[in-house]
């Protein structure tokens, strides 16, 4: 069954597409994103691939539900892109949904393979797509969304379920390689991963390029949509995250927040980068 969009379910055959998208609305010129999502590795490699887009730019990426909707309600971007996992409680996620439907702003839910995407509709999401979706079906929606498309991900596809590539990567990799995947995508430079790890920036650059030939990539673009596209990746090198200390408090946010806000074109594609703070 696909959702067509106008409340009603389609019947489709197996080898149909299992999503569909209409829209009606005119493209906006840029596509202003918002990215909540609880894994921050999969969170920085969505991010990466939709600013990799002429035509999308990230302008937060809050950590908590409060900034989330203290977010919404200061930049209301186009489209939110939140995990289901993003909030604990069902009603927590409610209000979110609710807060940006009132304000217009298209929301397409990540959910994980194991959950029924059906439910998320009732809730306000225009779109559900489960998390071993294709890097570009997810470009696609984002543009879609924006349209005021909508559309619902019945069933994850069986081979990404059973992810064997994501399995046997990630078992070839060490806990250092985890940690330096983790920096790499969240956009940390050599010397700042050297720094933290107490490596030489030229060992971090062997290890790296390491790296890339086990994950059969040639970038640090290309590393971030493999993790991307593989759950079990992702989940291993966030275990191994190198997270800030953000000793300002909320500063770093309220400065996102006023910079994405004057809407100006000199503003980097990735304009707000919000991690959450040091545990104990």
């Amino acid at each position: 069954m696909v959702y067509t969009g106008t409340g009603q379910l389609r019947r489709t055959t197996h080898n149909q597409s299992r999503q569909v998208f209409s829209s009606s609305s005119p493209k906006p010129h840029v596509i202003n994103v918002v990215i909540a999502d609880h894994q921050p590795v999969y969170r920085a490699g969505i991010a990466k691939l939709l600013a990799a887009e002429d035509d999308m730019r990230i302008i937060a990426q809050p950590f908590s539900a409060e900034h989330l909707m203290n977010v919404l309600d200061k930049l209301r971007p186009h489209v939110l892109v939140i995990s289901s996992g993003f909030v604990n409680e069902p009603e927590t996620l409610k209000r979110i949904t609710g807060m940006a439907n009132e304000r217009q702003i298209a929301i397409l839910v990540l959910t994980e393979n194991n959950e029924p995407s059906p439910k998320f509709v009732p809730w306000g999401a225009q779109g559900v797509f489960y998390r071993s979706i294709k890097g570009s079906t997810l470009v696609t929606g984002v543009r879609q969304l924006s349209q005021g498309g909508r559309f619902l991900q019945m069933h994850a596809a069986a081979e990404l379920t059973a992810d064997l590539v994501g399995e046997r990567v990630t078992s070839q990799l060490s806990r250092r390689e985890l940690k330096i995947i983790s920096a790499v995508v969240q956009g940390y430079k050599n010397s700042e991963i050297a720094s933290e790890m107490g490596m030489t920036v030229p060992l971090i650059k062997r290890m790296i390029r390491g790296i890339f030939d086990k994950t059969g990539v040639s970038g640090r673009l290309e590393l971030a949509l493999f993790v991307v596209h593989h759950q079990v990746l992702a989940q291993a090198a966030a275990a191994q995250r190198m997270v800030p200390d953000l000793s300002t408090g909320p500063k770093p946010l309220k400065r996102n927040l006023r910079v994405a806000a004057t809407g100006s074109a000199s503003l980097p594609k990735i304009a707000g980068f919000i991690t959450p703070p040091r545990t104990a």
